[in-house]
């Protein structure tokens, strides 16, 4: 590469005293100025003086001159390097501690258009990665973490004032959002979300937080002064929402228009963080589309209430296998480049005699605290390898069932044995299992886990680490366990088109998956542009509602044979 003129400046740099852009320029003025000049009055005094003690007083003169010249040049030239030193020093305050540069604006030389273009571009730039970071693209609206952040603040705020201040949290979501953009294309579904981004906003007004939490979801709460908001009930003025969006919007020529959903969460009696009245919106969100019926769902309603009876669901739960309550699903995994069908991750669900269909969300921490989760994996290990090895003997085209393992079960000392047994009793091969793991699953006891993952692996057993990037991410423990796939999580994906963050995540975990010869399988994949974007990044399977969502086994058999 050209240097383009920093040839002396390059050669300079390879002397190990002159550490600083200062004592360069130090040493240059001096050989300069200052070695042709004492040359000379050598010159002149050993050619003119009678004796040699006159020549010695005339050169200690001279040079004691030529010191007291040299140290204030040099101090001169040490105070008009000051700007381009403070500017230096400036910018690396900024990459270390993002602080913005307070340079003086008002020269007008070289050396003050160094400072001024430096502060007016570090402040577009930390602009640009406030946006980046806060904001979403497509929208123009807060991100997650931006609306988190601002929650927070607003909970942070009520509690210095001490005010007993109740109000609510809404997340609504598009729910016909893929079919929008499998009818309409890509383009227009962006189009659409803006659409309604717009209409949400006239509607909500500037004393609403609003935010885009997901891609087809849209998160808001009333600001803590706003007592016109809070007036309202929040089921009312969540219908009166509901039915104004829910209207077909104009988008260039098309009227189109999308089932909206509604979940809330209500401060402080759902919490009193930020992050669980979120997950609390959402989820209720979620019961509200689980439902079937319902377009508005608050989480602290009656039914949510009986699911907070945690003991009588934990008793309940016990007696879901006995009962025959718990039945498994399976989301199928494509293989991106061929779009062959290649593998289908078994899920568990739950069918309460009286409270229907629960969320895995609900009754898997139940399990975990309880410690009922490893005999419910087992159960789950065992009925996948049975649908399995029925759908072996049916001639079905061969397919590989991924089972996920909890951490309960990384404890059991005998858990290789167990699944070795259930293999060979479905008279089944290793190469048809996929174990799934998440990092959370390795914390607990590492060196039992790895050595148990070791073992497995040792059989041929596959084996796929879940949810990576989104806890611990060391890169210590990743690289000790024999894995084969590493699955890029959904809330990375989701994101993929909208927010750099995600993109840059999703690029990182890709990069390092393939460094280490794994396979990448991405989840949560929705639209089309989100497969194109994983597919250009390089990952080899993906699975999500584009291609189908969780479905029987009889539904799979047919999946497989289109």
């Amino acid at each position: 590469m050209s240097l383009n003129g920093l040839n002396f400046y390059s050669y300079l740099s390879r002397i190990r005293l002159l550490k600083t852009y200062s004592s360069k320029i130090m040493l240059v003025a001096f050989l300069g100025t200052h070695v042709p000049l004492i040359t000379l009055l050598l010159f002149f005094v050993i050619s003119t003086a009678q004796d040699l003690q006159t020549a010695l007083k005339i050169l200690g003169i001279a040079l004691v001159a030529t010191l007291i010249g040299t140290f204030a040049t040099l101090l001169a030239l040490h105070k008009l390097l000051a700007p381009v030193v403070l500017t230096s020093k400036s910018l690396n305050r900024y990459l270390t501690e993002r602080e913005i540069p307070n340079l003086p604006v008002s020269f007008d030389d070289e050396a003050g258009s160094l400072m001024a273009d430096t502060v007016t571009t570090v402040r577009k730039l930390d602009e640009l990665i406030h946006y980046m970071a806060n904001y979403d693209g497509l929208s123009g609206l807060p991100n997650r973490d931006l609306f988190l952040e601002k929650l927070n603040f607003t909970l942070h705020e009520l509690s210095i004032k001490e005010e007993t201040l109740s109000f609510p949290i809404f997340s609504l979501e598009a729910t016909h959002l893929k079919q929008i953009r499998s009818n309409f294309g890509i383009h227009m579904g962006d189009l659409y979300v803006r659409a309604l981004v717009q209409k949400l906003e006239n509607i909500l007004g500037p004393e609403t937080v609003l935010a885009r939490t997901g891609d087809g979801e849209l998160s808001f709460f009333p600001l803590s002064s706003s007592s016109q908001v809070l007036e309202f009930d929040s089921e009312h003025w969540a219908e009166k929402i509901q039915k104004t969006i829910s209207s077909p919007l104009t988008v260039i020529d098309q009227q189109i228009s999308s089932e909206i959903q509604i979940g809330i969460s209500v401060f402080p009696y759902d919490g009193k963080s930020s992050d669980q009245l979120l997950w609390k919106s959402e989820t209720a969100l979620s019961q509200a589309k689980l439902s079937g019926n319902s377009k508005i769902q608050t989480y602290s309603s009656e039914w949510k209430e009986r699911m907070k009876e945690k003991y009588l669901l934990e008793k309940d739960l016990k007696l879901a296998i006995s009962k025959k309550q718990l039945f498994l699903q399976y989301q199928p995994r494509i293989e991106v480049q061929s779009g062959k069908k290649i593998s289908a991750e078994a899920l568990l669900r739950w069918n309460h005699p009286e409270y229907g269909i629960i969320s895995p969300t609900i009754f898997v921490p139940i399990a975990e605290e309880s410690g009922f989760i490893a005999e419910m994996g087992e159960w789950v290990f065992s009925k996948a390898m049975e649908d399995l090895g029925a759908w072996k003997k049916k001639g079905n085209p061969p397919i590989r069932i991924s089972v996920n393992l909890s951490a309960k079960q990384l404890e059991d000392p005998n858990i290789s044995k167990k699944i070795l047994q259930v293999i060979e009793k479905n008279q089944l091969s290793v190469e048809d299992l996929e174990l799934e793991i998440t990092e959370s699953s390795l914390i607990t006891n590492m060196q039992s886990a790895l050595e148990i993952l070791g073992e497995l692996h040792s059989w041929g057993i596959s084996l796929a680490l879940d949810d990576f990037g989104t806890g611990y991410s060391s890169l210590s423990y990743l690289s000790k366990i024999p894995l084969k796939t590493l699955k890029v999580d959904q809330s990375f994906v989701r994101k993929i088109l909208t927010d750099p963050n995600s993109l840059a995540i999703s690029k990182t975990i890709v990069a390092l998956g393939k460094s280490l010869g794994l396979r990448i399988t991405a989840e949560g994949v929705e639209t089309e542009g989100q497969l194109q974007k994983i597919k250009d990044l390089g990952c080899d399977e993906a699975q999500g509602f584009l291609f189908s969502r969780p479905i029987s086994l009889e539904e799979l058999e047919k999946f497989v044979q289109v």
